[in-house]
């Protein structure tokens, strides 16, 4: 139904496309296949689902409209308009380019269309405005979606000369960040090459999925502590350098009636800079975006051979913490895979941005003013909770190495000569450990540290040595699974409430235990030892484990 509705408001402008030298049939024929494929595309925010949906794209547009309706909070929060609708207009055109980047980055640099379409009778203008035009349309109805919301706040607050300014002012931003993207694109494939894109783009990735929980999280915490001195700012010549300004200070001119030169000029940018943007996209880029294409999809990764070398020689701290040869095979395979296989990377790295997230909480979850609490911070005890955030990252990773798309190789585990799993399941734990968990204890040590001062620094081995009980009691009592051997289908097959209640008790009970000993030193470095028997103990008998103990 959708799709029909698309495709009727496409003909209506098809002289536009006429203009632009496209032939408006081949574009609607491949526009029409696209929008098709769209609800069969399984996307960044809903790649974990268990199964896949005919619905992902109106599952995201309903997500957006979650996000639209914090926005529309904001909005009628904010006590200046030109604050207010700089911060919406950022907000779109991150969430728009963020969304190009990640959600849509396989069809931006899909050289299939190239190989497929570009032999038949459809040159490369047509093509690319096909493209574009599916990228649009689809771009258009997420910016619908994070805009009803604040489409009725505005009306509700300023009437509607403002609301229809504000409808224009949501297209020019679309062709903006499109404008935007491309630009971003065209350089970052001038310096690199194929496999440091994709590199790029996968951080991208990251990035939003921690941007997306930031923002909910804290910006209404911070909230409250902003004075209406912080809304208020003037324009000057540097307001031009900013897109979402050129929007708020056209959609003030409408408001206020305010037709001096900056206003003037701003509007000005907001009306001629999208279109003389996709003018340049359409005449100048075009042609160099499909040759860079071409060139990725025929060009060798010469770096590949000397990655190999370079990577493979970069393992010594396997001697430090496996015995046997097999745990060492498993502890390279699992480290190799935590830093190359993008999937991976995807699903754990962000547990490091919500470390940072959930520690900013907690340490500014007060009512006081941000100075007054970083003055105080040193003599509060908030830095036993970040030494306990970074559990998080382990946690996230036991739970997510089992699964992989790749699960059929996994026939390897059961054709080598192995007695037992155990010491596989080990390494695997090492790795996750020496990979992901040191370096980031690490770094939160120094900060504690710095902060604390050296008062605290029992606290941290102590914190350590906890931290290793913690995921192995999380290993132990979760089902054991070989790495990279499940396909992800089976996902919510796996979970078990009560096994989760019991690890979250146990884990609270050293935390608590932690706690309590800060007060009697003594205690501190007398339940070391213990520790360091526990995780002994608690280690042997997870490499001890048998095939009669795995989940398969």
């Amino acid at each position: 139904m959708m799709e029909k509705i698309l495709l009727t408001v496409l003909d209506a402008f098809a002289w536009i496309f006429r203009l632009l030298g496209a032939d408006y049939e081949q574009v609607r024929a491949i526009v029409a296949i696209k929008i098709v494929m769209d609800n069969r595309r399984q996307l960044v925010t809903f790649q974990k689902k268990a199964k896949e949906s005919g619905n992902t794209f109106w599952q995201t547009v309903f997500v957006y409209i979650i996000f639209g309706l914090f926005i529309g909070f904001l909005l009628s929060a904010i006590p200046s308009f030109r604050f207010a609708m700089t911060v919406f207009f950022s907000y779109l055109m991150v969430m728009i380019v963020m969304t190009l980047i990640t959600d849509f980055s396989s069809i931006l640099l899909d050289t299939s269309d190239n190989t497929i379409i570009l032999p038949r009778p459809v040159d490369g203008r047509t093509l690319f405005v096909a493209r574009a035009t599916h990228i649009m349309l689809y771009l258009g109805q997420l910016a619908l979606g994070l805009s009803i919301v604040p489409c009725m706040v505005v009306f509700f607050m300023h009437g509607w000369a403002v609301l229809l300014a504000f409808g224009v002012g949501v297209v020019l931003a679309i062709l903006t960040a499109v404008f935007i993207t491309n630009a971003f694109y065209l350089l970052v494939m001038q310096f690199s090459s194929e496999e440091k894109l994709k590199n790029i783009i996968n951080y991208f990735q990251i990035i939003m999925a921690v941007a997306v929980m930031g923002s909910y999280q804290i910006l209404p915490r911070m909230m409250g502590r902003f004075t209406g001195e912080f809304f208020e700012f003037s324009l000057d010549a540097w307001s031009f350098l900013i897109p979402p300004l050129w929007m708020a200070g056209a959609l003030e001119m409408v408001k206020l009636h305010l037709f001096d030169g900056l206003h003037l000029g701003l509007t000005a940018c907001a009306l001629i800079v999208p279109f003389a943007g996709m003018y340049v996209v359409n005449t100048y880029l075009t042609p160099i975006f499909n040759r860079k294409l071409s060139a990725l999809s025929g060009g060798v990764d010469e770096s590949k051979t000397k990655k190999v070398v370079v990577q493979s020689a970069a393992l010594p701290s396997r001697r430090w913490f496996t015995a046997s040869s097999v745990e060492q095979g498993a502890f390279d395979m699992v480290s190799k895979l935590l830093s190359r296989d993008r999937k991976i990377k995807l699903k754990i790295y962000p547990a490091y941005g919500y470390v940072l997230i959930l520690g900013f909480i907690f340490i500014f979850r007060s009512k006081d003013s941000l100075e007054s609490t970083l003055a105080h911070l040193s003599e509060s005890n908030y830095h036993l909770v970040l030494i306990y955030l970074m559990f998080m990252v382990q946690q996230v990773a036991c739970h997510e190495i089992p699964y992989s798309d790749d699960f059929k190789a996994s026939w390897i585990y059961f054709s080598a000569p192995l007695a037992a799993p155990g010491e596989i399941l080990s390494g695997t734990i090492k790795a996750i450990f020496a990979r992901l968990f040191v370096p980031g204890y690490a770094v939160i040590s120094v900060i504690i540290l710095y902060v604390w001062g050296w008062r605290v620094w029992p606290d941290l081995v102590f914190g350590l040595f906890n931290n290793m009980i913690m995921v192995l009691l999380l290993v132990t009592i979760s089902k054991r699974y070989l790495p990279f051997s499940m396909a992800p289908s089976l996902r919510t097959q796996s979970g078990n409430l009560a096994r989760g209640l019991l690890t979250g008790v146990m884990i609270g009970m050293l935390g608590l235990i932690h706690y309590g000993v800060t007060y009697l030193p003594v205690l501190l470095w007398a339940a070391i030892p213990a520790q360091l028997v526990v995780v002994y103990f608690a280690h042997r008998d997870y490499q001890q484990t048998s095939w009669e103990q795995l989940s398969l």
